[in-house]
């Protein structure tokens, strides 16, 4: 009986003990889980594109020019229809190229600008035969095509949520655009054209969105307005009758839409190059 006691009385002390030293530990600290920084936008970036653009379908219109003889000797193959007035043209196409821009981030706004540049093959044509009973049978034919496009443009963007950005863009664009027209009728020997290209200057105005894949790398969707003007140009005689003196003009028109995708990336002028590696 007397061991029995001294047992449990060790048995007491040892629980009494441990709980003293259990009081003296520190308490478990509480870690938050850990969660991705929010996506910056600020810095250059440069990536590629590649898209479809159409043309705004029009007529081009065709006429006499506006001396005297050209007027007296066409007017007549326009009314009876012998002459088409107009061509009806939609070029359309692919483009694709690359762009370069900077962004710089204010809380959820992003500003920025960009410039591109990109190959393209926007066109159409359109050939036209008359026979008119009185007048000698003709064969007409005219098209355009733009072969690249250029922007420089400012960029205005919200994120409503982290690595998404929605923007709106505008600014200055040009693009070299190829013109002809050629009509012969061979019964006279009149032969014609116009055959002549030129780098047209005008405005662009659209907006898209962008997501950011992960740290460097970004996708985006885009769409652009083009409007480079209206172009009018005369046609050279080439036959050797007696009516070379006369020529036609033909007004062409430059509006386009672009749809694009581009993939980007992005340098973090902020983190050392050493380390992100």
């Amino acid at each position: 009986m007397k061991t029995l006691l001294l047992a449990s009385a060790a048995l007491v002390a040892c629980v009494v003990a441990v709980g003293a030293n259990a009081a003296d530990l520190p308490a478990p600290v509480y870690k938050a889980p850990a969660f991705a920084p929010a996506y910056n936008w600020t810095g250059p970036y440069g990536g590629l594109n590649l898209g479809y653009g159409w043309g705004s379908a029009y007529d081009a219109q065709l006429g006499p020019s506006g001396d005297a003889a050209s007027r007296t000797f066409w007017n007549p193959a326009f009314i009876a229809g012998a002459a088409p007035s107009r061509f009806h043209l939609a070029p359309n196409g692919v483009i694709g190229g690359a762009q370069l821009g900077y962004n710089r981030q204010f809380g959820a706004w992003v500003w920025g600008i960009e410039a591109d540049f990109q190959g393209a093959n926007i066109s159409d044509s359109q050939s036209i035969n008359t026979a008119v009973a009185g007048f000698a049978p003709g064969s007409f034919a005219s098209g355009q095509n733009l072969d690249f496009l250029g922007t420089a443009r400012g960029r205005l963007g919200y994120t409503p949520v982290d690595r998404w950005l929605i923007y709106a863009t505008g600014g200055l664009a040009y693009g070299h655009v190829n013109y002809n027209l050629s009509f012969n009728f061979p019964g006279s020997n009149d032969f014609q054209s116009i055959a002549t290209s030129n780098t047209d200057v005008g405005w662009t105005l659209g907006g898209g969105f962008e997501w950011a894949l992960g740290s460097n790398w970004t996708a985006k969707a885009e769409y652009l307005y083009v409007d480079l003007g209206d172009r009018t140009f005369t046609s050279a005689p080439a036959g050797r009758a007696a009516n070379l003196a006369t020529t036609l003009s033909e007004t062409f028109e430059n509006r386009y839409s672009i749809v694009r995708v581009g993939l980007n990336y992005k340098l973090d002028w902020n983190i050392p190059l050493t380390a992100r590696y």
